[in-house]
């Protein structure tokens, strides 16, 4: 089993230069983070005249841009009906349509940059765990589709076997408008853009800190300083104590995910029929889906919500795929790995600026559309373009309590998404 992201295969993550790329004296930007959001940033901006550095501790899109589901969808953590009760019927409407804007703009992104990221629009099925989770999501897509005009088709538990092969579920939503995509692709794609447009991305470079002096940022690095008139934080899920009052807003969970050994396009087609996203309602949340090829199945989810080895990981997500889908008892893991997901207090994405530096932060679980969107804002917010305006920009973005960027918390957290998941079932089984 290798312990790499499957994604790799296709798009190896560049080998760590022999001599270290030099660092300029000074950027109009130095950029902190170089996947999807620090490099959508850097692409707006460099085309627009600015000159601009994009830092990183590990070789460029080591993080989660390169390892995730790579399932693009307009969703947030909160659903609608949460928003509602937050935020008032208008701001929600207001929170579901910039999601919805984000798909728009990262699909069009794909397009426009000619980025061979395998992207189809293959459309997510959401499955209900329980009859009550159908209630639920069924009354939400009702609502999606009255108030926000959102293409969504509800699927009652009797014909669910035309998008998965599982009994499992007691039905689902279907979002048609979705898709899934290559996430390392996208990332390579992404990137080589962002340098032909002039970006300096230079890896293996963690950034130690950042002072203020006078008008201009100091951003220091093991290698040296760069001098820079703006800074922008985009580390996300792996923000650190180089800029610990973000660290203390932002928890970096790992999701673990595996992809099974090569089954075939019909094996995985009679399981997945259309080659959707599958998501489920879980506290658990594992989430699956065919690869680009259609030849195998990758499958993440909370294997744990807290650092477990990969082998431990590897187990628990190869047993609950086969308890979800008939015949894979026997069927071999292939890759098995992690990446962190970043959360926020308030469930949703962080942007715009505290303490001088910019910021975009938290995907909070749906970062492959929202985190490019994000990123090009957050430029045109430089940019003093009054397009940048984003439906997040007064969401409170809090520290989280008795934290200091340490999650000591998540192993509580596992147990705890457990209990909720058991007792669901215990609940469901009396009726």
């Amino acid at each position: 089993m290798k312990t790499d992201p499957y994604w790799w295969e296709a798009a190896p993550r560049e080998a760590t230069p022999s001599t270290p790329q030099p660092l300029p004296a000074g950027s109009d930007v130095v950029v902190v983070g170089s996947g999807y959001t620090g490099l959508s940033c850097a692409l707006t901006l460099a085309r627009a005249g600015r000159s601009v550095v994009v830092l990183d501790a590990e070789t460029p899109g080591h993080g989660a841009s390169s390892r995730s589901g790579g399932m693009v969808g307009h969703g947030h953590r909160l659903s609608f009906v949460k928003l509602k009760e937050r935020f008032g019927d208008a701001r929600a409407l207001d929170l579901i349509r910039e999601g919805i804007a984000s798909l728009d703009y990262t699909t069009n992104l794909i397009a426009r940059e000619k980025i061979d990221a395998r992207f189809a629009r293959t459309g997510r099925f959401r499955g209900a765990w329980s009859e009550a989770d159908f209630t639920a999501i069924a009354r939400e897509a009702e609502t999606l589709s009255k108030e926000a005009g959102l293409p969504v088709e509800i699927v009652a538990k009797r014909d669910q076997h035309r998008e998965i092969a599982t009994d499992k579920y007691q039905g689902g939503i279907l979002f048609p408008t979705h898709g899934g995509l290559h996430p390392a692709l996208f990332h390579t794609g992404l990137l080589a853009r962002v340098r032909e447009a002039g970006v300096a991305v230079i890896g293996n470079t963690p950034v130690t800190g950042v002072r203020r002096d006078l008008e201009t940022y100091m951003v220091e690095t093991e290698r040296g300083v760069i001098v820079a008139r703006d800074v922008v934080i985009a580390t996300n899920g792996y923000t650190g104590s180089a800029t610990r009052p973000f660290a203390r807003r932002i928890v970096g969970v790992p999701s673990f995910l595996i992809a099974t050994e090569r089954l075939g396009e019909n094996r995985v087609k009679s399981l997945i029929p259309n080659g959707r996203m599958i998501v489920e309602t879980r506290a658990t949340h594992f989430y699956y889906r065919p690869s680009p090829d259609g030849t195998r199945i990758v499958f993440g989810g909370r294997a744990a919500l807290h650092p477990i080895p990969l082998d431990d990981a590897a187990r628990r997500l190869s047993k609950s795929l086969s308890e979800l889908l008939p015949g894979l008892d026997d069927v071999r893991v292939d890759h098995a790995w992690t990446g962190n997901v970043a959360f926020t207090m308030s469930d949703l994405p962080a942007i715009g600026r505290q303490d001088g530096l910019w910021f975009a932060l938290g995907c909070n679980g749906s970062g492959v559309a929202l985190m490019p969107f994000l990123g090009h804002k957050l430029a045109l917010k430089i940019l003093g373009d009054p397009a940048g305006l984003t439906a997040y920009d007064d969401i409170p973005f809090r520290a989280v309590p008795l934290y200091s960027g340490k999650p000591w918390f998540l192993p509580l957290m596992t147990q705890w998404f457990r209990f909720k998941d058991a007792q669901r079932e215990r609940r469901e089984r009396k009726r």
